[in-house]
């Protein structure tokens, strides 16, 4: 069983790439691919003041981050490249005295940092360039070293060029994205049963934001799937310290001198 911190990476790296991800579908589709975070509309009120170019570029930046975080495969290069948007987009939202919406962002900034923070290892030589910095490779790091990263990067990037064509064509060019980043995951050899149903339930999610227009059910059953997801990770983080105890304890009673 992997520790819980290399779980909690990987779940990190999926929600922040699927926020981001849909959000910037969800803005180059003008409102229609579904995403938990907003605005839809905001080239067009860009386009006011002429800055619609850029909210092209910011949605097409925010698709980038987001698939390469789902990717796993360049992910840590995902997560850097989200620090400056964040703080961006927090800067907005506090400057233009949005209700709630820079607490949301702080969290999301949070959990960008966070991300970067279990991954410090990775940074040693930035601060150390004159000594060898041997980095080991963390069992993160070995999911999405094979063909279904390419696979989901491809089909992620084939949603962002038909979300200017068909938004039917995108949602299915993204539900071959979302498949191909679990199987990528799953595939890694790296997770028990439990571990399983921790991955699979993002996306499940996933597709139950994605495809909320079509029925109402969609939004209660995501509910419910973040309810679960909750529960089976408290009941993980019991499991790996009750065993890590146990490990401990018999350790311990090795060392001690036979009587």
């Amino acid at each position: 069983m992997l520790r819980n911190q290399d779980m909690l990476t990987v779940l990190i790296r999926l929600f922040l790439g699927y926020i981001f991800f849909s959000a910037g579908i969800c803005k180059l589709t003008h409102g229609e691919f579904g995403q938990l975070i907003g605005p839809p509309w905001l080239e067009e009120a860009l386009a006011k003041h002429g800055l619609g170019l850029f909210a092209q570029v910011v949605a097409i930046s925010q698709v980038i981050c987001g698939m390469l975080l789902l990717s796993q495969r360049f992910s840590l290069l995902g997560a850097v490249m989200l620090v400056p948007m964040n703080v961006s987009i927090l800067a907005v939202t506090v400057s233009m005295n949005w209700t709630g919406t820079p607490y949301l962002n702080a969290i999301f900034l949070g959990l960008n940092l966070t991300l970067l923070g279990l991954e410090h290892k990775k940074f040693r030589f930035m601060f150390y360039q004159n000594n060898p910095c041997n980095i080991t490779p963390a069992p993160t790091d070995h999911i999405g070293q094979n063909t279904y990263s390419w696979l989901g990067l491809g089909f992620a990037m084939a949603t962002m060029v038909l979300a200017y064509v068909n938004i039917t064509l995108t949602n299915m060019a993204a539900l071959l994205a979302f498949a191909a980043f679990a199987a990528t995951i799953l595939r890694s050899g790296l997770f028990n049963k439990l571990d399983t149903i921790l991955i699979l339930l993002p996306f499940v999610a996933m597709l139950a934001v994605t495809f909320a227009h079509i029925h109402a059910t969609f939004l209660s059953a995501f509910l419910a799937i973040i309810i679960a997801e909750a529960l089976l990770l408290v009941w993980r983080v019991y499991l790996v310290s009750r065993r890590t105890g146990t490990v401990g304890a018999l350790d311990t009673a090795a060392l001690q001198p036979e009587l």
